[in-house]
Parts: C-alpha cells; sequence; structure tokens
C-alpha cells in the first residue's frame, strides 16, 4: 500500500498533538516513526489506521494502482498495539477463529497458528489469564497473520523479554513480506528494519 500524509495535524481540546506531518511512504516500505513520549506517535498511527480523522490535512491510499477510501482502509489494515485490548473472555483458539471472519489469513491452520505463536500449552486458555507479555505476542501472532497490504506495530516489544523480541524479529521478517509496515518506536531493536523514519 501507498501512503500519502499531506500537512497531518490534530488538535484536542488541550491543544495540538501534531502539526504538519507530510511523508510519503512506498507499497513493502518499513518505516518507524518516532518521537518523545506525547509527541503523538500512537495519534498518527491511528489517522493512519482511519481509527482517528484528523483536525487538518489528509492521508491518501493507494494498493497496486487502486485508490483506496478512507472509510475502507480498514479492511487493508491489521494493528496491534497495547491500547488495543484482545477479548479477554476468548482463548486462543476462539480468537484465532473470530480474527478469520473479519480478514483473510496466511496461516489458516489453528496447529499451524499455535506453532508460530508458541501457544500450545495455552491453547485453550482464557486471555484474562494472560500476562502482559503474553498477550502482546498474542496480538502481534494474530496481526502477523492478516493477509493485508498495511502492518501497523505500536511498541511492539514493550512487553517482551529477551527471547520473546528474538521471536518478534523473526515473525516481523517472515510476515512482512509485500507489506507496508509502520512501526511506532523509540527502540532501535524494533525499528532496526525501517529504512525511512518520521520523526515526531
Amino acid at each position: 500500500m501507498n501512503i500519502v500524509l499531506d500537512n497531518i495535524s490534530k488538535r484536542y481540546t488541550t491543544g495540538w498533538v501534531l502539526r504538519n506531518i507530510s511523508h510519503n511512504i512506498s507499497s513493502g516500505e518499513h518505516v518507524a516513526i518516532t518521537g518523545q513520549n506525547g509527541s503523538g506517535k500512537s495519534t498518527l498511527v491511528q489517522i493512519i489506521s482511519g481509527y482517528l480523522s484528523t483536525t487538518q490535512g489528509s492521508v491518501e491510499y493507494t494498493n497496486e494502482g487502486q485508490k483506496i477510501d478512507r472509510d475502507d482502509v480498514y479492511k487493508q489494515v491489521a494493528i496491534s498495539a497495547a491500547y488495543l485490548e484482545l477479548d479477554e473472555e476468548f482463548t486462543v483458539n476462539e480468537l484465532f477463529e473470530h480474527y478469520k471472519i473479519f480478514k483473510p489469513v496466511i496461516v489458516d491452520s489453528f496447529s499451524e497458528f499455535l506453532e508460530i505463536s508458541d501457544f500450545k500449552k495455552e491453547k485453550d486458555k482464557q486471555v484474562r489469564y494472560f500476562s502482559s507479555g503474553m498477550k502482546q505476542r498474542l496480538a502481534l501472532s494474530l496481526a502477523f497473520n492478516m493477509d493485508v497490504s498495511l502492518l501497523i506495530l505500536d511498541e511492539p516489544t514493550s512487553f517482551l523479554d529477551e527471547h520473546r523480541k528474538s521471536w518478534y524479529a523473526d515473525m516481523l521478517e517472515n510476515f512482512s513480506q509485500d507489506k507496508t509496515v509502520l512501526i511506532a518506536s523509540n527502540d532501535e531493536f524494533d525499528i532496526r528494519s525501517c529504512t525511512s523514519r518520521i520523526a515526531l
């Protein structure tokens, strides 16, 4: 997916969070979104994902030469972020089947999904009993598995230990082919695959 940010600005009642952000993102590119806490990283990715509207400026999307309406862009987006909570009453199995209803997936077999996500022992356990790191790993696994053109990761390894950070790096390499990837983080490990940067 190609994305054009044209003078993006966002204002809340407390003031401006983003001012005049412009950037061209090419299809298949990995782009880092960096900045201090409170600089608007999460706000920008939520605008790009279609979840938030802009106060000023516009976002244009095209995929394989076809323009995508902003109201339809969610169909092409997978996002993993700590503020997007999983349904904690669901098990891993139930979440996997639930996500498949809404978007196509790369790995259709639940047993294969358990292998790549490493939740074999917890497959029938409700998410409410998971640690923060396990919840983040599950959210990442579900997002990586979406067969979409835009993958957005917000602070993707904030709750992962060193072993799971290596797992994240492998998943990013194996499941981001042909996807445009946006990673909001100040951790150089998270964004080491990125070839360009939007600094806020």
